[in-house]
């Protein structure tokens, strides 16, 4: 099983096609006559489709022997600001994922966030400062949300600052000149959005400050990270 990513150009007749798999990861395929009229392929290998797919290794390249869809995610296609927050989000993760290395908790949560964003009428923005922090938390950019980095004391709500180049909180008795003031509603957020699911993520109400403030640092410590 795995996701298409992406699909481009590759000969007169045929398609290069990026997949994350299940079992093995990140792949790229030579997809052979998908360009003609005729070919069952094609249909199959769409981007952001969840696909049933066989991959054939050969002397200079890998094939996509077979394929067939299980989820078109007709909603997302459908809708431009879906396609767009979901464009967004697999370039990210084909930025941050490495080829063949499978990790099959990876992809399930990219299955999840196409699932959710197919369903999910508004919000999307939200939706992706989710899944971009669990994704870092998933290959081991994992903040530190309760202890202060500097002293390594128990995080307490005064004073609290998120410092993105160590990687965490710095607690007020510090009084850390560097780092994002942050506050305690966005400790909490970014604490959730490490443990619960994207499903349970969209059903908490934030306001639009706390919103604001965990999405520049969810954005920042993604920069700062990779």
């Amino acid at each position: 099983m795995a996701i298409i990513l992406n699909r481009r150009p590759f000969a007169e007749a045929d398609s290069r096609v990026v997949v994350y798999s299940r079992e093995r990861g990140k792949l790229d395929l030579v997809a052979r006559g998908v360009k003609k009229i005729k070919s069952k392929l094609a249909g199959h290998l769409e981007p952001l489709s969840l696909t049933d797919i066989m991959a054939v290794r050969g002397r200079q390249y890998d094939y996509a022997g077979a394929a067939v869809s299980e989820n078109c995610f007709f909603n997302i296609k459908n809708d431009l600001a879906k396609l767009a927050a979901a464009g967004q989000a697999i370039k990210i993760f084909d930025k941050l994922i490495k080829p063949g290395v499978a990790d099959e908790a990876i992809f399930d949560l990219l299955k999840d966030y196409l699932e959710v964003l197919n369903f999910k009428k508004s919000g999307f923005d939200v939706l992706n400062w989710f899944f971009i922090f669990k994704l870092l938390v998933a290959l081991g950019f994992k903040p530190e949300l309760y202890n202060c980095v500097n002293c390594g004391g128990k995080i307490t709500p005064a004073g609290m600052k998120f410092d993105l180049a160590r990687g965490g909180l710095i607690c007020g008795k510090c009084r850390a000149e560097q780092g994002l003031t942050i506050s305690e509603n966005a400790v909490k957020l970014l604490r959730l959005s490490e443990r619960d699911s994207l499903e349970k993520l969209i059903k908490i109400k934030i306001d639009k400050k706390t919103e604001k403030e965990t999405g520049k640092i969810i954005t920042d410590f993604f920069h700062c990270s990779v």
